[in-house]
């Protein structure tokens, strides 16, 4: 049954009638006239008119609207179904699938045709004789799951190892699965069971309670079940603590607020061995100074030795870092090159005795009206210069510690002056790399946005940073025991303490994969060393061997 609109049109089509030809104007309004009359006189007889069947016919015709491109190759049947028994299979099978616990991982046809016969199994439809139609059934249900599945997107993990989002991209390309829409999915029930949510109007404040102990937890999130339960699945197989570590990202960062523990489980994962696809995070390569030991369970095999002159006076070993520096305010050889030139060769000397370092670490000249970055850089290119015949060797240049009043600053002792450096660096084509004293850059109390503002700008330039200079750390913790994101209060019933702005800071400065050595350069002694590398390494830090890169 048309709608006047529709017979208006047919019969257009049949007598070619052109609206827009004005010579015949008058003959098309009676015409039209005529159509109408037909329509309602002879068409739309209420003798014959079968109400319940246009309303079924109307239906369809949204119905196809609807989902014509939605589900084209069901379209069809789902028309048929709903014409003999005004049903909507299309969303009553959708209901259903859509809430089985692993529907984001189905794709292969047996996953839709097990789907299909719990389907018409259940309560809802058994007996209907919806089982005559499984065919139909497991075709629509993989347009639906096709149609519900979106293409990953990454913006909310910007944390996550690229390995993972590696296998997060092959996944959906090959099978249509997006693993994060699973995860997601997943943890929300939790979210829902775990989360208790209270408000206080005298504050006007809401408050997100988390009662699930998910820190060092052996099985979190059930992983155990769900991966036995999928690792069939050829992209699931071998990767249970992949899984669990995309499970953990969503909960930590977008449910409970606890990023602190983010570098720690992951660097936890690699070492227990339950990832194979991650790399570790905040590796740092130990270096020693003195003879100051590192805990049994940290490898080292780096030397950290100092030369005023470019001579080595003992044998460092083969591995070694050299920081060339001057006695006092002495910095003659950044200011004299037949000084920077007699250091040199000494160095060629001391190279084809003991082999080169793997670092040269400069201690930074001092400023003066006269002299500045352009000044040290001319004396500095003598120097890159004669290094390019040891293939492997890094020069850096390391911050000295903040100078005030009448004494001359050095070259490089802030944030800025860091900043100043490396475009320089870029803007000549250098080769010089960074090394951070993260003590003495923060000698002085730093919190809130003035600390958040000096690492912001650091981890701008962060690829370009190799070593870390770090003595101590005084405040772990913060003296606040709730976590606020805007007018939302994050709390926890199992201890959790938050991590001070400033470990917390510099965990998630260097939080890459890149591996940094690590200089304790004014360290006392080995208690205090064992000290700093426990509150670094629960700070999210791991410590990697010279010859493994990643352990």
């Amino acid at each position: 049954m048309l709608t006047i609109e529709q017979y208006i049109t047919q019969m257009k089509r049949k007598d070619k009638l052109d609206e827009f030809n004005f010579q015949n104007h008058a003959e098309n309004m009676t015409m039209v006239i005529k159509y109408v009359m037909d329509y309602f006189n002879n068409y739309l007889n209420p003798e014959t008119y079968d109400y319940e069947k246009i309303k079924v016919e109307q239906t369809l015709l949204k119905i196809d609207q609807e989902i014509g491109t939605t589900y084209p190759k069901s379209k069809d049947f789902i028309l048929r179904y709903y014409k003999e028994y005004k049903s909507r299979i299309d969303r009553t099978l959708k209901s259903y699938i859509t809430d089985l616990k692993y529907y984001h991982l189905f794709y292969c046809k047996e996953d839709y045709e097990n789907a299909v016969d719990a389907f018409c199994n259940s309560s809802k439809v058994k007996g209907t004789g919806v089982d005559n139609y499984k065919e139909d059934l497991v075709v629509l249900a993989q347009e639906i799951k096709d149609n519900e599945t979106e293409k990953p997107t990454f913006s909310s993990y910007r944390y996550l190892d690229d390995s993972l989002i590696a296998w997060i991209k092959n996944t959906y390309k090959e099978y249509k699965v997006n693993i994060i829409q699973f995860t997601e999915s997943y943890i929300w029930q939790y979210n829902e069971r775990y989360i208790e949510r209270k408000y206080s109007r005298e504050t006007e404040t809401h408050y997100h309670i988390n009662r699930y102990n998910h820190r060092y937890n052996n099985n979190p999130f059930s992983i155990d079940e769900v991966y036995q339960d999928n690792c069939s699945r050829p992209f699931i197989e071998g990767k249970k603590g992949e899984l669990e570590m995309l499970m953990m990202y969503d909960w930590i960062f977008d449910h409970v607020e606890d990023s602190d523990y983010w570098s720690e489980y992951v660097n936890l994962c690699i070492s227990t061995q339950r990832v194979k696809l991650v790399k570790n995070i905040n590796a740092l390569i130990p270096v020693k100074v003195k003879d100051i030991s590192y805990p049994p369970d940290v490898q080292c095999s780096k030397l950290f030795i100092e030369t005023y002159n470019g001579f080595i006076s003992s044998d460092p070993g083969t591995s070694y870092i050299l920081r060339l520096s001057y006695n006092k305010d002495n910095d003659g050889i950044w200011k004299d090159e037949k000084e920077l030139k007699s250091v040199i060769d000494n160095l060629h000397d001391a190279f084809s005795k003991y082999g080169p370092p793997e670092v040269i670490e400069i201690f930074p000249p001092l400023r003066s009206n006269t002299y500045n970055e352009k000044e040290f850089f001319q004396k500095y290119n003598i120097l890159e210069k004669a290094m390019k015949k040891y293939a492997n060797l890094k020069i850096t240049m390391v911050n000295g510690p903040e100078r005030y009043y009448s004494k001359p600053k050095y070259l490089m002792q802030s944030v800025e002056d860091i900043i100043n450096i490396r475009n320089t660096v870029r803007e000549m084509k250098y080769h010089l790399k960074l090394a951070i004293d993260i003590s003495s850059l923060f000698k002085k109390k730093c919190y809130g946005h003035d600390l958040e503002e000096k690492l912001d700008k650091l981890s701008e330039i962060r690829n370009s940073i190799v070593g870390i200079h770090l003595s101590n750390i005084q405040d772990i913790y913060s003296i606040f025991s709730e976590i606020r994101k805007e007018d939302d209060v994050y709390l926890n019933t199992h201890g959790y303490r938050k991590y001070s702005d400033f470990l917390g800071g510099i965990s998630a400065l260097f939080n890459d994969n890149l591996p940094r050595y690590f200089v304790p350069e004014h360290i006392v002694g080995s208690e205090d060393i064992e000290e700093l590398v426990d509150v670094l390494l629960r700070g999210g830090f791991s410590f990697c061997a010279e010859e493994q890169k990643h352990v």
